[in-house]
Parts: structure tokens; sequence; C-alpha cells
């Protein structure tokens, strides 16, 4: 598998460490953001191929960050948008709908299955 630079925005230390625990087993290399304030000003620092996103976090929540990284996307005229994959405990519809609508690109359930995330990667 290709090496892969991501972003974990999770509020939860307990979920960070599983994604990146997860992650590692597939030579990655890995930022973790705490709330989604912190998610946003490193991608507009860094340069990340799949930011998976929680949704319920602290200072901005997941479709908000979301809505941001895009904005910074179009402003800057990337050429290449990054892949945003929610990371969730709900799979109701109405938050897969919202996470389409605000420009991600899927969702990962929690707890993580590996070939979930691994889908995500390639």
């Amino acid at each position: 598998m290709e090496k892969k630079r991501i972003l974990i925005a999770e509020d939860n230390i307990i979920n960070q460490k599983v994604a990146l625990l997860l992650l590692q087993k597939y030579n990655q290399t890995i930022d973790i953001a705490e709330n989604g304030m912190i998610a946003v000003e490193k991608f507009r620092t860094e340069k990340y191929d799949l930011v998976l996103m929680d949704l319920h976090m602290p200072e901005l929540d997941g479709f908000e960050a979301t809505l941001k990284i895009r904005e910074i996307e179009e402003s800057e005229k990337r050429d290449q948008k990054v892949k945003i994959f929610a990371m969730t405990a709900s799979a109701v519809s109405d938050d897969s709908d919202r996470c389409y609508a605000v420009g991600m690109d899927g969702y990962i359930t929690k707890p993580f299955r590996a070939e979930e995330v691994i889908k995500a990667l390639e």
C-alpha cells in the first residue's frame, strides 16, 4: 500500500489511539487534531491525502470543519481535493446525507473496522 499523509480529527483519545494504531500497521504518516478548529489549521499548513473526520467535536464539528477545508481548497485553487471521510458511531441516513452535502467523500462507522479504513486509503 502506498504511503499517505493522514489527518485524524477526533476529540476522543481512545478513538484517536485505535485509529492511530490501525493506520501505523500500514506504515502511514499520521497527524491528530483534537477538534475541528485544529483540523482546519493543520490542513491550512500541511498537504494531506486523507482526512478522517469525527462529526461531533468541540470548537468546530466535523461538518463545519469540512466546509472550511473545502473553502480553503477553493480559495487556494488546489489541484486535487483531499478525501474526507466522516467517522461516526451513528449510521443514520440524515448524518450520511449531511456528510455528502458538506463535501465529504464517505463515512466510516465506529468502532473502526480495518476493511473500512483500508478502503478509504485506497
